[in-house]
């Protein structure tokens, strides 16, 4: 005997249920965004710190590797007979720039590192012993136009010599080389991170003090 009732219906989800699994979806979604976001942020943060102090870096180790030529001679022995000595003793260091000399140096024998007005370290050669740091001529950029350097000090450490002569002056030997500097960026996360390097330069030590 047929039992003929009501027809079954197939329940499925109501209108509500469906609102409710996709308001709770894009919770997931933007919880899961917001945190692959997060982590791509992270990641070019720390590679634009990691670039930055490999250019800060450079651009020290090329300022230190020209200063230690510094006094440089061709011919030492006939330098140290001659009257007045060597005639690239002097070196001179005045807050974010200094001057010096060797035998050999292009543009030179002078040269002039110093921080310009627009964040950049410069290299300037000079025929004669400059009177400031700001000699006429053009001189060339250390370094990328993608770092803002932001401070440069040379410190000397004068050792206080014998004198044979009253008139004989302290002798630098070393100079203590500082930059800062950070990356120029539009995300400020990453421009307002600024980084510092110092390295000490040896120098010779046939030569005068400041």
């Amino acid at each position: 005997m047929l039992n003929i009732g009501r027809p079954r219906r197939d329940r499925g989800f109501t209108l509500i249920e469906m609102m409710v699994a996709l308001a709770l979806g894009l919770v997931v979604m933007t919880a899961v965004l917001a945190l692959v976001l997060s982590i791509i942020r992270s990641n070019r943060q720390t590679l634009q710190a990691t670039r930055l102090n490999q250019e800060l870096r450079a651009t020290l180790a090329v300022v230190a590797s020209d200063m230690r030529r510094a006094r440089g001679v061709g011919d030492p022995l006939t330098t140290a007979l001659a009257v007045g000595g060597n005639p690239f003793g002097a070196m001179s260091a005045n807050g974010n720039c200094i001057m010096y000399a060797y035998d050999g140096a292009v543009d030179g024998p002078w040269h002039i590192v110093r921080l310009d007005n627009n964040g950049r370290i410069t290299l300037q050669g000079s025929v004669n012993r400059p009177a400031s740091c700001t000699p006429a001529g053009t001189p060339t950029q250390i370094g990328s136009n993608q770092v803002q350097i932001t401070d440069l000090t040379f410190t000397p450490t004068t050792t206080s010599s014998t004198p044979p002569l009253a008139t004989d002056e302290n002798v630098v030997r070393q100079f203590d080389v500082t930059i800062t500097g950070h990356l120029v960026d539009d995300d400020a996360n990453v421009a307002n991170v600024n980084r510092t390097m110092s390295q000490t330069v040896f120098v010779r030590s046939v030569g005068t003090g400041i």
